[in-house]
């Protein structure tokens, strides 16, 4: 058996293979003793995501190092027929399969055929961050949707006291300051006064998706840096996104 496992974090790999699905169709996964990892950069090379599954986020796990590919949308539609409550297992016995049963009101059984696998050594970006930043998904994704009806993209600057999101378009502006003793932000730390522009198509995307399973969303940057977020889910799953900074002529 090249792998076996089983998990009831269901609504966080739903919300994990819709942010996959926004990078790639098909997303290829490095398995070994130590769990699952998924690691892919959008076409446009503007964002990366980085997943890893830890053995210790299942109920039980058990594979020999193996590398294989799925389609999203296929694996993605079988996850969503299962509810949060149910119970899942995977298992692989050859390269060419993947067996998902689904145990819950129902008992359901699929035969995934996998994808031929490709080789990938996508390079993690070098983010030279100056400002952190930690708040509720809930809280940045309203943020978001607020600047989202003016803009196509968010300029986030942060001093010492205060992050202040901003965005700017035919309609007008919108702006969103968050103080530092903002209830709503649990931590600011700022080395050195930081601002840079992101695309919010991007950016609202993933803190949607992700958000959604997550209990708090850390942020770090630097002006005109990439952005790294780093998602904290219920399970020990680490969810990590880079997005390329937006130049502005």
């Amino acid at each position: 058996m090249l792998l076996d496992a089983k998990f009831t974090n269901i609504g966080e790999w739903k919300a994990i293979l819709q942010a996959i699905g926004d990078i790639t169709e098909e997303a290829m996964f490095i398995c070994n003793q130590e769990g699952i990892t998924f690691r892919g950069i959008d076409p446009a090379h503007v964002s990366l995501l980085d997943i890893t599954f830890p053995k210790s986020s299942f109920d039980f796990f058990d594979c020999h190092a193996t590398f294989f590919g799925i389609s999203v949308t296929d694996f993605k539609n079988i996850l969503n027929s299962a509810a949060n409550e149910d119970k899942i297992s995977l298992a692989i016995d050859s390269p060419h399969k993947m067996k998902i049963e689904i145990n819950g009101g129902l008992q359901m059984k699929y035969d995934l055929n996998l994808v031929e696998r490709s080789e990938v050594n996508t390079q993690i970006p070098t983010v030279n961050a100056t400002s952190k930043i930690s708040l509720s998904p809930i809280i940045l994704a309203k943020i978001m949707a607020n600047i989202e009806r003016v803009s196509e993209s968010v300029t986030i600057s942060s001093i010492p006291e205060k992050i202040q999101f901003l965005g700017s378009g035919n309609i007008g502006k919108a702006q969103v300051d968050l103080e530092k003793n903002n209830s709503e932000l649990s931590s600011l730390e700022v080395i050195e006064d930081s601002s840079s522009i992101y695309s919010l198509e991007y950016m609202a995307k993933i803190i949607r998706n992700i958000g959604k399973a997550s209990n708090r969303v850390n942020m770090e940057y630097g002006s005109q840096t990439p952005m790294h977020m780093l998602f904290e889910m219920p399970s020990m799953t680490k969810v990590e996104y880079y997005l390329a900074p937006r130049i502005e002529n």
